[in-house]
């Protein structure tokens, strides 16, 4: 009895040790997996709060394109938020466009490759914008059953691109646009870059010369090696750039023409020269037109020396003459050698009056020459102004009478002496209140104002109430040789250099003049001269 009871109690005592240690190690137990929860916890918070911290868009989707999987960065990407997109296909956020391509692009991924897309995706907004993509497949016993991904907008690096392509394909265009040839080409000679006009001068597509030999494809082959070792001596700084130089080119068509080329050399970011940007300019017409224009100046240089020859010839061989005829008819008009009847003095009075008129047009015509040439120049000193007008007056006053032309000189300044040239002065005021009274109907008016408006200065107004001068015509008014309607000649005398004297004369003077006219209403001539000594 005794023993069984001591067997019992062992028995009991074991259950008890055993017993306890079952909850001692299930309390141990329990506290490791509170401590695993906890770090798994902290982990995935870790894992969580990086993800939800992430601007990029990391996704999964199962085998149905059905998405799984979002962290919250979808809402800044594309406006929706990430509890509206688990769950719908991803088909339904991809521009169609894109979305063939995009399939091809994932069935690559399931087989293995790893290849990123690029593709569109349509935004809450109704916007586009650019992602690109990566992605690896999830395979669980051995199948796939799903993809991971990391989607990056590149939204901002799609729009420096394209901002990029912009400026390059606008960088075309100027090169383009240009009416010279542009050609780049590399260390070897190499065609790298030719524009628009380029190709047309030389008759080439772009394609033909992109890429070809410069000196084997332009250059006429007598010149080819000469060129081709300079430019292996300017690659090497064995030589210093020409930065301007002409040479030949040879076109498609085997035409030679000749290229004025401006050249600047390419350099890397270490200034290592990487090759020759040139602008051609094709300047074959050019250099027959200088061939041209030299001809002509040899033929304008004879004409002007057979001028200057016939200029001095009538100037020896007609003015000595009609001297003769004009004193010698003078002489018989007075009577000195003899009476003679009225229609002798007639005759002898029309001859006279032929002379003069012919003398006065030799003499223009020599001094037009000699403007021309630049052989006139001003001798100014002072003179008293009233004796020069009171000159003047009598020399234009015989005209005026002769059509019943009221002639009024007005004094109005009180400048009394002047500085400047006292014979070509008096030219300026004969030409122009002759050609005023020229140029005036009978019973007219001209009158002749002397005003200092600035002072230091002289203004002449000369004023008459004749035929007048359309706006058309006054700019031809000034040139020699020059009447506004050919009709004049044959009904007011002149060749239409007193004008033109008269301007010349003025500027030589360091003054201007001007014209105010209206047709039928007369005209007014206003010159202004400085007269104090400087």
């Amino acid at each position: 009895m005794n023993t069984k009871n001591t067997t019992l109690n062992k028995e009991n005592t074991n259950e008890k040790r055993t017993n306890a240690y079952l909850r001692s190690r299930v309390r141990q137990l329990s506290e490791e997996l509170d401590i695993t929860k906890k770090e798994l916890a902290k982990t995935q918070d870790f894992y969580k709060e990086r993800l939800e911290n992430l601007n990029d868009v990391v996704f999964s989707i199962d085998n149905e394109g059905i998405f799984t999987y979002l962290n919250s960065a979808i809402e800044n990407m594309t406006g929706y938020k990430k509890e509206e997109v688990i769950g719908t296909p991803y088909t339904r956020y991809v521009h169609p466009e894109d979305l063939p391509g995009l399939l091809e692009d994932i069935k690559r991924t399931i087989a293995g490759e790893r290849k990123p897309y690029m593709f569109r995706v349509m935004k809450r907004s109704g916007d586009i914008s650019y992602v690109h993509t990566t992605s690896r497949p999830i395979i669980h016993d051995g199948k796939v059953t799903g993809i991971n991904g990391l989607m990056v907008d590149i939204a901002q690096l799609k729009q420096v691109e394209m901002n990029l392509r912009k400026e390059r394909d606008k960088a075309q265009k100027y090169l383009d646009v240009v009416a010279v040839s542009i050609l780049a080409t590399d260390r070897d000679g190499r065609i790298i870059l030719i524009n628009k006009k380029g190709c047309e001068i030389l008759g080439y597509d772009e394609s033909e010369l992109v890429g070809k030999n410069f000196f084997n494809a332009i250059l006429p082959e007598d010149i080819r090696e000469n060129a081709r070792e300079e430019y292996r001596k300017l690659m090497e700084k064995e030589t210093t750039l020409n930065a301007c130089f002409e040479s030949p080119v040879q076109t498609k068509d085997m035409e030679i023409r000749t290229f004025e080329w401006n050249n600047i050399l390419l350099k890397d970011d270490s200034a290592n020269i990487q090759g020759l940007l040139a602008s051609g300019n094709d300047i074959t017409d050019r250099k027959k037109s200088i061939k041209a224009l030299l001809m002509a100046k040899t033929l304008s240089d004879n004409a002007v020396q057979m001028k200057k020859d016939f200029i001095t010839t009538m100037s020896h061989e007609l003015r000595t003459p009609l001297n003769h005829i004009i004193g010698y008819s003078d002489i018989l008009c007075k009577g000195d050698l003899g009476p003679l009847n009225t229609e002798q003095k007639r005759c002898m009075d029309i001859v006279s009056r032929s002379g003069g008129r012919l003398l006065m047009l030799i003499n223009a015509v020599i001094e037009h020459s000699q403007i021309d040439q630049g052989k006139i120049k001003t001798e100014k000193k002072e003179f008293l102004l009233l004796p020069v007008i009171k000159n003047i007056e009598a020399s234009a006053m015989p005209l005026a009478k002769k059509k019943n032309i009221d002639l009024h000189i007005i004094l109005e300044t009180e400048i009394r002496k002047i500085y400047s040239d006292e014979s070509k002065f008096k030219t300026i005021l004969y030409d122009l209140i002759s050609n005023a009274v020229k140029f005036t109907q009978e019973e007219g008016k001209v009158s002749v104002k002397f005003t200092s408006i600035n002072e230091g200065n002289l203004t002449v107004i000369v004023e008459d109430t004749g035929i007048g001068i359309s706006t058309e015509d006054q700019s031809k008014l000034f040139k020699p040789f020059s009447q506004i309607d050919s009709s004049l000649t044959r009904n007011f005398d002149g060749v239409g250099l007193g004008l033109y004297i008269a301007k010349e004369f003025v500027e030589m003077l360091g003054g201007s003049i001007q014209l105010e006219s209206e047709p039928g209403k007369g005209s007014t001539f206003t010159f202004i001269i400085p007269v104090n000594r400087c």
